[in-house]
Formats: C-alpha cells, structure tokens, sequence
C-alpha cells in the first residue's frame, strides 16, 4: 500500500478562514533550520528533537503537500478551496519530517508537521484551546470524515508552555489512523505540532519529539 502523503496536510493549512484582513508575517520571521537531528526556531525561541533518521521535507515538497491538502479538505467546494489558499498568506509551514522518503511503498508513513498561523487579527483567539475550536469546525465541514472529533481538548504543559491537544482519528484505505494537534499561541502566532501514526510503536516515537520541544519565555 502506498504511504498516504495527504494525511499529514490538516495543520499544513491555515485554518482561520473568515480573517478580516491578510497580515502576513513580519519582516524578523523565522521559518527555522535543521542541524544535527534537532529544528531550531529563533522567531519562537523553540528547539525540539527529531525522530532518529526520518526525512526532512523542503519548504518545496511542503508547499506540494499543502496543495494536496486544500484538495482534500475543500473537495468541489470551488469557494472553498480560495478562501484555503487566500489563507495562506498568514501561514508559514515550518516542519515536516516523515519515517520513510515520499514516494516509498510502506504500509504508512508517519510523520511530525509544524504550522505557525498569524491569528493578530483574531483578538478572541488567545490560547491553543480557542484555535482549536476553530480548527474543529473547519475539519468538521472538510469533506475527510472522522470518525472522532472531540469538542474538549486536552490541557498540557510541554516543559513550560502551555498547550492544548486534540486528538482526532480517521478511517482510510483500510487503516485507522490517529493524529493529535498540539497548539499553543506565542508572539501573536498560533504555533502547531501535528503526529500522525497508527500503531503505539509510532506514537512513542513521535511523542519523544513533543515532549523533547523547549520554547524561551
């Protein structure tokens, strides 16, 4: 079975549809470097652990990734599909880091994602647990249908910083397949950590990373 590349595009997306005005990002960002298996970002002052030997994806192979995804969630929704891609002026896809190169036949491929998404223009939107009440609604009109969506998500401290978690699954091509979203807002960002996997010995890998994320106050 092919790896199932599509999967991993929900946090590779602005989701903040209905924003009053395109803000952008500011001239100091920062879309962060790779060295010696760990993501350093200045913007956000955060360095996290990558899993031991998965692929990095160029800022290239992540905008055809993100490409893939308006297609998913939008489907024939024409009106859809601009307001995703008018969206992604305020989005910066930071990180994407998969098990196996794409392309390569497994039965999935598990990855970790990183999305940053200017929410300035949404004062009501000032912790993780807000954007993804957002979040929900728009995967909840997205034509993947799920078979859990929590409307209550998860509190969590990650070595200081707060974060809230959803935590999502779907059935496709035969395969249950699990993703959790861990959103927190810094700098006027919404900053998003996506894994998505299918088996316990995934998750572990991929939670090692999340847990291994230190971010400067």
């Amino acid at each position: 079975m092919k790896q199932l590349k599509g999967l991993i595009v929900l946090m590779l997306l602005g989701i903040i549809m209905q924003a009053c005005q395109s803000i952008g990002k500011p001239a100091n960002f920062d879309y962060g470097h790779v060295e010696n298996g760990k993501y350093y970002n200045k913007y956000f002052h955060m360095v996290i652990d990558l899993p031991k030997d998965w692929n990095v994806q160029s800022r290239e192979q992540m905008k055809e990734i993100a490409s893939r995804g308006t297609n998913a969630i939008a489907g024939d929704d024409k009106i859809k599909k601009v307001e995703l891609k008018a969206a992604q002026i305020n989005v910066a896809n930071l990180l994407a880091v998969f098990k196996y190169k794409l392309g390569t036949v497994a039965d999935f491929n598990p990855s970790l994602s990183m999305v940053a998404e200017n929410v300035r223009s949404h004062p009501n939107i000032k912790t993780g647990s807000d954007y993804l009440s957002q979040a929900r609604k728009v995967l909840e009109s997205s034509t993947l249908k799920y078979d859990s969506l929590p409307e209550n998500f998860i509190k969590q401290e990650i070595n200081g910083t707060e974060f809230y978690r959803m935590d999502v699954q779907l059935t496709r091509m035969g395969l249950e397949i699990k993703q959790s979203y861990y959103v927190t807002i810094i700098n006027g960002f919404s900053f998003n950590m996506t894994i998505t996997y299918v088996n316990d010995d995934q998750k572990e890998i991929l939670l090692k990373s999340i847990r291994s994320a230190k971010f400067e106050n």
